[in-house]
């Protein structure tokens, strides 16, 4: 179940199943087909028994190998790895499939993730029939509709019949995986729950009635809905002069980008934005905004923003600039959920093209963009450096255009902000609730689709493995979030290993609370309560759930990270001092 056949042109058809013996089985095979058709590549599986219908239901002829099937122990995990393998093209989601009760609570942290990232994500939980529900039957809890607030669509799919689905069960079944990859994929992408009911039997039955190898069969047909998407909305006209900045946050992508070269405007783009590059970015703005709006005469002090994208990362930026009474902000966002905190957004536009406000002198935006580089060089060289930053930068400057690099919700990400110069690589982070959960298992599954891809045909330029060669994947973290989601590095020994290196930046805690305003609380309670120092040895943890795991230093990193490596790897990055302690 690890390999796809190449991909068939589109139909308006299925075939109905073969008979199984196992309407639960039956309808399974009918939804895997639909949703193989549909575009579905990949299902993350979770051990379990009442969703065993799903696991056989990969293995029907009618499937035919066209979903790449991974099993995950933890259902954290494989919700995660699912959402990381949808993340990599959403346009292909992802299925994360689990047996009824607690496994379904696991789900729900990617699940929220998904909705507020908008990455399509395909949630199948199996079920007990209505019959044994609300009567004390083992496992059994009210799953119907536990994620209705997050997802695009929820269903509770009632159990096809015991020995046999009827065509109306079929029909039923492959009607609604239609509307909800169309959902998942649509104009608001984000997650969908079906929750799926099944009766014993679990499993086909040996003796049900198989027609003969040589034998012409005749199947009913089932009819496959297509949704097609609407077209992208017009660009929407909005004001722009000397005085106006656009910021990019998280995926706001190459429209920020566009629209502030077009018009020469500084960029203050998150490391996560997709926009972290161009002729106007002003790297290490961070700290050059608490200056100048701190100061209602300076002569930066923007007077409009134009905000894409999701941006959380800087308090400079989302309190100060994009809260202040005499900024104009101006939001680009197709949807309805967009992204204004400060709720000073004057318009919202789903898409925008720039309008001069007054003539522009030659030379003048080259000239703003210039005093705005070099203020921000000063405010950068006078803050205080560390050997944390030094080991993100490192791994940052490591990753190129045909690189994805993954960063962690942690202060390493922050000192990236403030510290990091462009980037052609592209970079992803878990923003839409900014959590630590699942980190490394989303990257894992973005190693795997990435490495899924290359078996399709990409060029391996473009989708090639984390050894040797271009196309590396890496994930930058910190300690805390590298210790919650271990399970993350468990990978069974038949399942395919993904290609990732996952730098751990282990500095005995959660660094991040020192920058915040806890930093001011007494030393022993802001170290227990919120720095959380573990005491953990976390290159003996990779290495026991089987990664290949390294412990260096800032200065070796960069060697390291040049190194060739097939696998998953961890590398810890400890100081200098520390590591020789550890080492002797």
């Amino acid at each position: 179940m690890h390999e796809r056949t190449a991909p068939t042109a589109p139909s308006a058809w299925i075939d109905a199943p073969r008979p199984t013996g196992s309407g639960a089985v039956d309808q399974s095979v009918a939804l895997w087909s639909a949703l193989a058709e549909l575009g579905l590549r990949d299902a993350v599986l979770a051990p379990g028994s009442r969703s065993a219908p799903l696991v056989y239901a990969l293995a029907a002829a009618e499937v035919g190998e066209r979903i790449r099937a991974h099993v995950r122990i933890d259902e954290r995990a494989a919700a995660f790895t699912a959402l990381g393998l949808s993340r990599h093209d959403p346009t292909h989601p992802a299925a994360v499939v689990t047996t009824s009760g607690t496994a379904t609570a696991h789900l729900h942290a990617a699940v929220m993730e998904a909705h507020h990232s908008r990455i399509p994500l395909l949630v199948l939980t199996a079920d007990r029939p209505a019959e044994l529900r609300e009567v004390g039957a083992n496992q059994t809890t009210r799953q119907a509709g536990m994620f209705r607030s997050l997802a695009r669509l929820a269903v509770d799919l009632p159990a096809p019949t015991a020995d046999s689905a009827t065509a109306l069960e079929l029909r039923t079944a492959v009607s609604t995986a239609a509307r909800a990859l169309a959902a998942a994929t649509g104009e608001h992408p984000g997650p969908v729950h079906l929750n799926l009911s099944f009766r014993d039997p679990l499993v086909p039955r040996p003796d049900s009635e198989a027609p003969a190898e040589d034998a012409v069969v005749s199947r009913q047909r089932i009819v496959l809905t297509r949704r097609l998407g609407s077209p992208p909305a017009p660009p929407y006209p909005v004001p722009v002069d000397g005085r106006t900045v656009v910021v990019a946050g998280d995926g706001a992508g190459q429209a920020a980008v566009a629209l502030s070269a077009r018009h020469q405007l500084p960029l203050l783009a998150e490391p996560s934005s997709g926009a972290r590059h161009g002729e106007t970015l002003i790297p290490g703005y961070p700290a050059l905004l608490r200056e100048v709006m701190a100061d209602p005469s300076h002569p930066l002090r923007p007077r409009r923003a134009i905000v894409f994208g999701h941006p959380t990362l800087s308090r400079p930026v989302v309190g100060a600039l994009l809260g202040a009474e005499d900024v104009e902000v101006i939001v680009v966002d197709p949807q309805l959920d967009w992204a204004d905190v400060a709720r000073r957004a004057r318009l919202v536009v789903p898409a925008v093209v720039g309008e001069e406000q007054e003539p522009v002198a030659a030379g003048a935006r080259q000239e703003h963009l210039a005093a705005w580089r070099a203020a921000a060089d000063t405010a950068t060289a006078a803050l205080a450096t560390s050997w944390q930053q030094r080991a993100a930068l490192a791994v940052w400057e490591a990753s190129g255009s045909e690189d994805v690099l993954v960063l962690g919700s942690s202060s390493l990400v922050r000192d990236l902000e403030q510290h990091a110069g462009p980037t052609a690589a592209r970079v992803i982070a878990n923003r839409g609730l900014s959590g630590i959960d699942g980190t490394t298992a989303m990257a894992g599954g973005l190693a795997l689709a990435r490495e899924a891809g290359s078996a399709d045909g990409a060029s391996p330029t473009t989708l090639g493995r984390t050894g040797g060669g271009p196309g590396r994947i890496r994930l930058l973290v910190g300690d805390l979030t590298a210790l919650h989601d271990l399970t993350g590095l468990l990978i069974g020994p038949e399942e395919p290993r993904p290609a990732l290196d996952v730098i751990v930046v282990d500095d005995g805690g959660g660094r991040i609370f020192s920058g915040l305003e806890h930093a001011d609380a007494p030393p022993a309670l802001l170290r227990r309560f919120f720095t959380t120092p573990h005491g953990a040895d976390l290159a003996a943890a990779a290495a026991a759930l089987g990664a290949e795991a390294l412990r260096v230093t800032e200065d070796s990193l960069p060697g390291a990270l040049a190194g060739s490596s097939d696998g998953l790897r961890v590398l810890v990055v400890q100081p200098t001092s520390s590591a020789d302690s550890r080492d002797s």
